[in-house]
């Protein structure tokens, strides 16, 4: 068989015979090669502004189910639930002694967000890591979890000793399902008191107290488990975040580098920078998108803040009464 033009030669039935040379051919092949590549960032662009969007629909349901809370309870849920056991030693990553039980304020809005069945199984009497709540704490919530996350569905909960040594292999406490948000404490030391942010131990803010404004108040923003993992059940005493192994942070020789305390499986302090892959600690927001990370402000809109937002910006929008001025357009 001969690739060419068409020839003199007739075929039986009297019609000319046409073909393409292997010239003209691989001429098409790289023709359609060229095609794809320029098509294919194109493709995982739409792909990302679509899983971006779902998740700040989540975020949306999930501030829409703190207004129902704080509509049922007059005040909003708290950070999580838990008994301080002894006083905080002042030190800014320092934990303050507690017992549990620990649960969120994802566990507490469940109702809100069509899993009242879920709800109803949680003991909320018991500490997380209790036997009896074992089905609970490993039940996955599609709403918790960013789409752009790829997050295992189970997570190591983990403690590392204390204090920490960062050469340490940090020990399994328990398993939960994980969780792609956080709530927001504030820009204060984790402990320190008065908070100055929506969430806390104990916390029972209303919005009569978000004097900076709802729109302008910060309550809940992305954490990838590719950044670090925990779960939306909330904090169980003693454990202790890191970088997760994808994290361009982590260190496998120093497993524990940079750990944060156990208030920081749930919520976050701002304290310096926005997120970014290079700024943020294990304890700190970072959405999976390039374009930035998805937060929900306490009136249920959404914002998205890049890595570039000036950090003054940023801590102010986490103070829930700071007066500090924003401008609408920063």
């Amino acid at each position: 068989m001969v690739l060419g033009p068409a020839t003199a030669e007739k075929s039986p039935a009297g019609t000319r015979l046409t073909g393409f040379t292997l010239v003209e051919l691989l001429v098409v092949i790289a023709i359609i090669g060229t095609l794809v590549g320029m098509l294919l960032p194109a493709v995982q662009s739409a792909r990302e502004a679509a899983r971006r969007t779902q998740s700040l629909s989540n975020l949306r349901q999930i501030g829409l189910a703190l207004h129902l809370y704080h509509d049922a309870t007059r005040s909003l849920p708290p950070g999580f639930r838990s008994t301080t056991t002894g006083p905080w030693s002042g030190g800014s990553n320092d934990a303050v002694p507690e017992s549990g039980p620990g649960w969120s304020f994802f566990a507490f809005i469940l109702p809100y967000v069509e899993e009242t069945a879920l709800h109803s199984t949680i003991r909320f009497d018991l500490p997380i890591t209790d036997p009896l709540n074992k089905a609970a704490r490993e039940t996955h919530v599609a709403l918790f979890v960013d789409p752009g996350d790829s997050a295992p569905r189970l997570i190591d909960v983990t403690d590392s000793g204390s204090p920490p040594a960062v050469s340490n292999t940090p020990t399994v406490l328990t398993q939960a399902a994980v969780c792609s948000y956080a709530g927001s404490l504030g820009t204060l030391a984790y402990e320190q008191q008065p908070f100055n942010g929506v969430f806390h131990r104990n916390s029972k803010i209303r919005f009569a107290n978000i004097s900076d404004g709802l729109s302008k108040t910060i309550g809940i923003g992305e954490r990838m488990s590719r950044h670090t993992r925990s779960s939306w059940v909330g904090v169980v005493p003693g454990q202790e975040l890191v970088f997760a192994t994808e994290s361009i942070r982590y260190r496998p020789a120093e497993p524990s580098f940079s750990w944060r305390p156990a208030i920081t499986a749930i919520l976050v302090h701002v304290r310096t920078k926005a997120p970014s892959p290079q700024a943020s600690s294990p304890g700190g927001f970072l959405g999976p998108y390039t374009a930035g990370t998805n937060f929900v402000n306490m009136d249920g809109s959404c914002r998205l803040i890049s890595s570039d937002t000036a950090p003054e910006v940023f801590r102010a929008l986490c103070t829930r009464a700071g007066g500090e001025a924003i401008s609408s357009d920063f």
